[in-house]
């Protein structure tokens, strides 16, 4: 192996732990907040799980496995999707605390 080999292995195994601890800690908010915040932490670890799942399959990437080779930009296409649909919630939760988006107010029959 060499060195170049031995640094891209390092790395690649820090992305998958580093991506790992953040799926864990991501549920953990998850498991733990309520209403617009937990779907915007919802989206994030869709995104995470994707962006994880692309890294273990360019992992087993190779000539002759067009399957995973389709895969991966699919992952990180999910990835960049619920990454956005996690911002843009975040977003208009934070716009509605700060005042400058009113909430819909909902109907009740009482």
């Amino acid at each position: 192996m060499t060195n170049y080999q031995i640094i891209d292995l390092i790395i690649n195994s820090l992305v998958i732990a580093f991506s790992l601890a953040a799926i864990v800690f991501a549920f953990g908010v998850v498991w733990r907040t309520e209403k617009e915040l937990d779907i915007s932490y919802k989206f994030f670890l869709g995104g995470i799980i994707a962006f994880t799942a692309s890294e273990f399959l360019e992992l087993f990437s190779f000539e002759g496995r067009t399957l995973i080779l389709f895969l991966i930009p699919f992952t990180k296409l999910l990835f960049a999707a619920f990454f956005l649909a996690g911002i843009f919630t975040a977003r208009d939760l934070l716009r509605k605390m700060d005042g400058e988006k009113e909430e819909r107010k909902t109907n009740t029959f009482e």
